[in-house]
C-alpha cells in the first residue's frame, strides 16, 4: 500500500507531507500557528481557520514572523 502524500509549495519550496490541515503542518514542524501571519493560497488565515483548512495540492503556503528592534 502506497502513503498519500500532498504537494505543497512552503516558503518557495516544493515540499511533500502526509494529507493534513494547514495547522496540523505548520504544528509538525514545528510552527506555532497563532504566533504567526499565515498566508494559504493568496489569504491570510487566522489560527482558527489554518486549524480546519485543508492542505491541497499544489497551493502555496508562507508563514511571517514579526520582529521588533531597536
Amino acid at each position: 500500500m502506497r502513503d498519500i502524500r500532498v504537494k505543497i509549495v512552503y516558503q518557495g519550496k516544493e515540499t511533500e507531507t502526509a494529507p493534513t490541515s494547514v495547522g496540523g503542518f505548520l504544528a509538525s514542524i514545528g510552527v506555532a500557528s497563532d504566533k504567526v501571519i499565515i498566508e494559504y493560497k493568496g489569504d491570510i488565515l487566522s489560527a482558527e481557520a489554518a486549524a480546519s483548512a485543508p492542505l491541497e495540492d499544489g497551493a502555496e503556503l508562507n508563514v511571517f514572523r514579526i520582529v521588533a528592534g531597536g
